[in-house]
């Protein structure tokens, strides 16, 4: 999963007669501190000092198209801000020449929602904003809420109309919050932001940063695995004995049975035999430079449990909901229902893609022609095979050579790599729909089609 960010600071303000604004010479260190920070916990990060308004919409457009529709964006402002007329602005360096010459806001400065906007189906956004909240002015009593579209989250360094506090040459309160906490792993973005808001009310008492929470699923911005002396007990247990199982029983039911072995040595589940020896097999592996996906302890028992073999001589289950292997009763734990993190996500708008197939066979070739777009990769078995053949959708079409004998073929889809297709499709091929797409809680929308001739 990409983490990206890109940092924006308003430091040397131009000068009007017409508007009153200071310059904050304590930016600076604030944008050097988050971008420190963000590298620390392995986003690529991205800054700009002294923004201006026309450069914040072609950097902004630039660093989302760029990313995949999975990743995780960090868009931070420190500079000035405030609300006019119902909506929120971050000012940029030219803020007060600008609006002397055109007295509309909309020019001058930059609207909130016109960088949520920006982001809307490319991603998570995080979005914060270490600015004032006072009125410009003009607002006539107006409530400026800050709203947030699905998949935000909004920190601001303060509440509304109140101002963020800014100490000369130094970072602001609200950014040194962040840094202090940020480190912090495996905690969520709400938790995060909660510590943050402790943090500078417990110094100052007259600030209290405020968030807006608009994340479908739970985002953790610093993972880091971590385990007890107990999870490294189970390790060792299973790295002593794994060999000596494989050998006796086989590589499929070794592999099971050391588990099974170790859940009863220790007393556990099955499945938390195998948590455990994960949590500590992965935190050597990343220590080792290695990159492996860091599931929480749900989505990784859902992830075992589907993988299981079923059958005679592997896993079954009685009426009673009673497990066995190979006909030796076993304890294989909670069970945990689909994750919120894994369940089937409704397609974007506009962006539904209803899958079609028209298939053609000739004397020696077959013709699938579809509507995926090209460079999808489709599985397809014919009834002549034991293994599909992977083949690239160009041009609309895919093409079976001697073909004479194949009397059906059954299509399936393989895991998504290209920047275009991924982004085209949606985070796991969400945007597919109609009666050859199957939802898989691993990868997501697959095709499964079965054709006879």
């Amino acid at each position: 999963m990409k983490k990206n960010a890109i940092l924006f600071s308003a430091s040397n303000y131009t000068k009007s007669p017409l508007i009153q604004i200071d310059d904050l010479p304590g930016v600076k260190y604030d944008i050097q501190a988050m971008h420190k920070r963000l590298t620390q916990i392995g986003f690529e990060v991205k800054q700009i000092e002294n923004i201006s308004k026309n450069q914040i919409i072609p950097a902004l457009e630039d660093n989302a198209s760029h990313s995949p529709c999975d990743a995780i964006h960090i868009v931070y402002f420190t500079g000035h801000g405030g609300h006019n007329n119902g909506n929120n602005y971050i000012y940029p360096v030219d803020f007060a020449s600008k609006f002397e010459k055109s007295k509309d806001i909309e020019a001058s400065a930059m609207n909130i929602q016109d960088i949520i906007s920006i982001y809307k189906g490319k991603g998570r956004l995080i979005l914060i904003l270490d600015a004032c909240r006072s009125d410009f002015g003009l607002s006539k009593g107006y409530y400026s809420e800050i709203t947030a579209a699905e998949d935000v989250y909004i920190a601001y360094g303060t509440q509304f109309q109140y101002t963020s506090i800014g100490i000369a040459n130094q970072m602001s309160p609200f950014t040194q919050a962040i840094c202090d906490e940020i480190l912090e792993p495996n905690i969520d973005v709400d938790e995060l932001f909660t510590r943050v808001r402790r943090n500078v009310y417990s110094k100052y008492q007259i600030q209290i940063p405020a968030s807006v929470n608009a994340l479908l699923n739970r985002i953790v911005l610093h993972k880091q695995l971590s385990y007890t002396n107990f999870d490294e007990e189970v390790y060792k247990f299973v790295k002593k004995y794994a060999d000596d199982y494989n050998n006796k029983y086989g590589y499929f039911h070794g592999d099971d049975l050391i588990f099974i072995d170790a859940a009863q040595y220790f007393n556990i589940s099955f499945l938390d035999a195998v948590w455990k020896f994960r949590k500590v097999d992965n935190k050597v592996y990343t220590d080792r430079g290695a990159k492996i996906p860091l599931l929480p302890e749900d989505e990784s028992k859902f992830v075992t449990f589907r993988g299981l073999f079923r059958g005679k001589e592997y896993f079954t289950c009685d009426e009673n909901h009673t497990w066995y292997y190979n006909g030796r009763q076993i304890r294989m734990g909670e069970i945990p229902p689909l994750p919120a993190s894994m369940q089937p996500e409704a397609p974007e708008i506009g962006k539904e893609l209803y899958v079609t197939f028209d298939i053609q066979k000739y004397d020696n070739s077959i013709i699938i022609t579809t509507n995926l777009p090209d460079n999808y990769i489709l599985l397809v078995k014919s009834n002549l095979s034991k293994n599909s053949d992977r083949k690239t959708v160009t041009n609309g079409s895919v093409m079976l050579e001697n073909a004479q004998n194949i009397s059906s073929i059954t299509i399936g889809s393989a895991f998504i790599t290209d920047s275009s297709v991924k982004k085209q499709l949606g985070t796991k091929a969400r945007n597919l729909i109609g009666e050859y797409v199957k939802y898989d809680p691993i990868c997501g929308n697959q095709i499964h089609a079965v054709f006879n001739f």
